[in-house]
């Protein structure tokens, strides 16, 4: 109409930024308004086209690193239309955007990678993270997930190749739990890897040295915990995914009654660990002290799901820690755990 106003920002511009880019659900109007006007061929479709079109295409895809990649170059053209797909399809794309073809998109990171999706802080950074904080272009972030690479899933160290798993778990933030995408931020804590083939990869894309540990590390870590507070506010969630297991409990502990923070990996997978069991015993009429529970394996997620089981135990049935733990065992590689 007349006395419509252009947009400020050029046709072009419109078309090449994923959160404003409505690609062929654009509508005439829209499209002389922004100035896209015959960049665009004439046809226009609706959302449940676009979503359909991209089902087709991700289904003749055989290789799901080859779907991952499909989905990730979505996600960079078309925001809405990626989390639209996602979030009506997610029992078929969780899997290839999350576990557990994520896992192999990390592996494979140096040759995937295109553009940046998240922030890389390195060691190198220390006592400027502020200001690297700053380079991200939103200032009303509300969730970051965040990762130093050490553990990624079950394939160990692969230093800041790991960025896949920020992503894609905030990915899911979006669209199973409605968090606006632009409210989060992935982030890599890069200090290095132990890796010794990733160091020596021409394609690695992280630091080349081996991994920062001690005091060095905690500063590094402190200082981005404060930054992070300082330039998004207390109330900021901070979730730490991935990280080794000895740094994981550590800084658990360390953080969690002074940021709004949690481990995903040994408080959110007990979570629904134990939910599971609190259905299954509702539906048997037992209780969680008939059982004697039996981890094999001994790592974030089992100690986890162990501690959170005791605590059940504790304040569910009103049993003291101490008698809680005894129905609780871990094995791991060398066998059953006995003593610390």
């Amino acid at each position: 109409p007349p006395s419509a106003c252009p947009s400020k920002i050029s046709g072009l511009d419109n078309l090449r930024d994923p959160r404003l880019s409505k690609g062929l659900a654009a509508t005439i109007e829209e499209r002389q308004l922004l100035g896209i006007h015959g960049l665009l061929p004439a046809r226009v479709k609706t959302q449940a086209e676009q979503v359909s079109h991209c089902l087709r295409n991700i289904r003749r895809l055989e290789n799901p690193l080859d779907q991952y990649i499909y989905m990730m170059d979505l996600l960079e053209r078309n925001e809405r239309l990626f989390y639209k797909l996602l979030s009506e399809n997610t029992e078929e794309l969780m899997p290839v955007v999350y576990t557990p073809t994520v896992g192999e998109a990390c592996q494979k990171y140096g040759y995937i990678y295109r553009k940046p999706q998240g922030l890389f802080i390195t060691i190198k950074d220390k006592g400027h993270v502020i200001d690297v904080l700053r380079n991200w272009p939103r200032n009303d972030v509300k969730a970051i997930c965040v990762t130093d690479g050490e553990r990624i899933l079950g394939l160990g160290d692969l230093g800041a190749q790991g960025m896949g798993i920020p992503v894609g778990k905030l990915a899911l933030y979006t669209a199973l739990a409605d968090i606006p995408p632009y409210q989060t931020l992935p982030i890599v804590l890069d200090v290095g890897t132990n890796r010794d083939e990733l160091r020596e990869s021409e394609d690695y894309i992280g630091l080349r040295q081996k991994r920062a540990t001690g005091p060095e590390y905690d500063e590094f870590i402190d200082e981005f915990m404060q930054a992070v507070v300082t330039l998004y506010g207390q109330d900021t969630l901070i979730q730490f995914e991935d990280f080794g297991k000895n740094n994981a409990f550590r800084l658990l502990e360390k953080y969690r009654e002074k940021y709004c923070t949690f481990n995903d990996d040994i408080q959110g997978t007990a979570s629904v660990a134990l939910a599971g069991i609190l259905a299954a015993l509702k539906a048997s009429g037992r209780h969680l002290t008939d059982h004697t529970f039996l981890f094999q394996g001994a790592g974030q997620a089992a100690v986890g799901i162990a501690l959170l089981i005791a605590m059940a135990m504790e304040k569910r049935e009103g049993i003291p820690r101490e008698e809680a733990l005894k129905h609780i065992w871990l094995r791991d590689s060398k066998g059953l755990v006995v003593k610390n």
